[in-house]
């Protein structure tokens, strides 16, 4: 198992229809994607302009595999007008 945990920093004041996004299209899309277990994202408490995304996938092979596809291409441009800055991104090989 394969973790992809990602820190999106959102755009002042629109922390709510980011996560409306997210959970009504954004995370379907991502978890509709081959090799990918699950897909879950939450605003931060204590800061709700950040965004945490947490994927589980199968392998690295897949979650590269699917940075190639107009599914990917679909979640950047659902997602990539709330974002504030460049997102932290980190990669897990699970126990």
């Amino acid at each position: 198992m394969f973790v992809e945990r990602a820190e999106i920093p959102v755009k002042e004041g629109r922390e709510a229809e980011f996560a409306a996004m997210m959970k009504d299209q954004g995370l379907p899309l991502l978890a509709s994607a081959q090799g990918c277990a699950s897909a879950r994202g939450g605003l931060g408490v204590e800061n709700p302009g950040k965004f945490i995304l947490l994927l589980e996938w199968d392998a690295v092979e897949s979650h590269v595999a699917f940075t190639k596809t107009e599914a990917f291409d679909k979640f950047k441009a659902l997602a990539g007008s709330f974002f504030a800055g460049a997102s932290i991104m980190e990669h897990f090989e699970m126990l």
